[in-house]
């Protein structure tokens, strides 16, 4: 399994990460106003999350190379209906 780490003095709270991941592995903490991860065993090791960060506050360790292929939240909605 993924294991995801979010710098919370990195992270600006923009929610980039929380709309684009394909499988709601964030939700925003109201609270701190920073991402924080909530479904980490549905992670899919995609990265879009890391590549659409602008403060790439966030580390994924435990990951294979051949997974790292960015998924558009957008396209995998196509891709779910042609599947």
């Amino acid at each position: 399994m993924v294991k995801i780490e979010i710098d919370e003095e990195a992270c600006v709270g923009c929610g980039s990460c929380v709309e684009d991941c394909p499988n709601d592995v964030y939700e925003m903490d109201e609270e701190k106003g920073k991402t924080k991860v909530v479904k980490e065993e549905d992670c899919m090791a995609c990265l879009s999350c890391h590549e659409i960060c602008p403060a790439q506050a966030m580390e994924h360790h435990d990951i294979h190379v051949a997974k790292r292929l960015y998924i558009d939240r957008k396209v995998k909605s196509v891709l779910d209906k042609m599947i």
